[in-house]
């Protein structure tokens, strides 16, 4: 077993390499170095849903792609299922639950396991509460003689918090300063889920928010999303938040913050807004809004009157204040 000096330098470097690693080849990359302090010869790393522990990001390594529909169809027979579950954060061992002989000469094994080669397992489930999030780590070696030693076990009970912590920083750091995505303050609250609201990735903050505002919830989003096409993205009102929507292929980055005094302008009136808060004069804006000036500057005093106040100064205060807020 690695010493502690060790743990810490692998643990620093999965938080450390996030900037460098594409976000969808992270938690790849993350069971790569893994490997090199636990030996095993394929892994599975699901994350799912707390109500139906459906994997809707699945990362596997040694393994291919029918593997977690074979996982699927077999969990009703899987006896380690319900040990892993009543043991999150503690890894089980496939041998603890059931024997060698029995599981050897079990449906289960002639069904998942034994197309793999797969003879012992060491797995382990990691839930957090606060989002609903499940994550499944199970690790496996194809040598029955091989087996997960206790210290091995320690191991990756310690590592399964970082390895779930650090593939979350790694995508909201990509989000926030990737090349592809824009920067807004309000993704400070992000989080990513699907069209049927079930998070993929979301943090604290957002859900911090959510539970603000919808005390009642439950694990998924409190509202309906509506459907989005490839490239459109649309801000909403949803009680008395903004919630900000942006596809990201079949997902949807889902951004919020309370609403403020800015979100009763118009459109129109927000764009100029934002020019004038970076400093441009009426005849800049106008330019690049296709406006003639003296349009820029109606809009704007109607801005003045609908928050109540009379200079840029204050404006841009106003400005500040609620991208705080977010």
């Amino acid at each position: 077993m690695p010493d502690s000096r060790t743990l810490d330098e692998f643990i620093s470097h999965l938080y450390r390499s996030a900037t460098r690693i594409p976000p969808n080849q992270y938690r790849e990359w993350a069971l790569e170095q893994l490997s090199r302090v636990i030996d095993f010869d394929a892994a599975f790393w699901g994350t799912g849903n707390e109500a139906s522990i459906n994997f809707h990001y699945v990362t596997q390594v040694g393994l291919d792609k029918q593997y977690a529909k074979r996982l699927k169809a077999t969990m009703e027979i899987n006896p380690i299922r319900d040990a892993v579950i009543n043991n999150l954060g503690k890894p089980v061992d496939m041998s603890e639950v059931i024997d060698d002989e029995a599981f050897f000469n079990s449906p289960l094994y002639r069904k998942l396991f034994r197309p793999y080669g797969i003879k012992r397992i060491l797995a382990s489930g990691h839930l957090d509460s606060k989002n609903g999030l499940y994550t499944l780590l199970s690790l496996y070696r194809f040598d029955r003689e091989h087996v997960f030693t206790e210290q091995e076990r320690e191991l990756q009970q310690h590592l399964i918090f970082h390895l779930v912590s650090a593939v979350s920083h790694a995508f909201f750091l990509h989000l926030r300063v990737g090349d592809e995505l824009q920067q807004t303050v309000d993704q400070a609250t992000s989080a990513i889920c699907d069209q049927q609201g079930c998070f993929h990735e979301v943090q604290p903050r957002f859900v911090a928010l959510l539970n603000e505002h919808f005390p009642e919830r439950g694990t998924t989003l409190p509202f309906a999303l509506p459907k989005l096409s490839s490239n459109e993205s649309k801000t909403i009102e949803v009680g008395q938040l903004a919630v900000s929507l942006k596809p990201m292929g079949e997902l949807i980055i889902v951004s919020l913050r309370p609403l403020g005094p800015l979100d009763q302008l118009s459109k129109r009136e927000q764009e100029i807004v934002e020019f004038i808060c970076k400093g441009l004069s009426f005849k800049e804006v106008a330019k690049s809004l296709s406006l003639a000036p003296s349009t820029v500057s109606n809009h704007l005093y109607r801005v003045y009157d609908k928050l109540g106040i009379s200079s840029r100064t204050e404006l841009a205060q106003l400005v500040s204040a609620q991208n705080s807020e977010a």
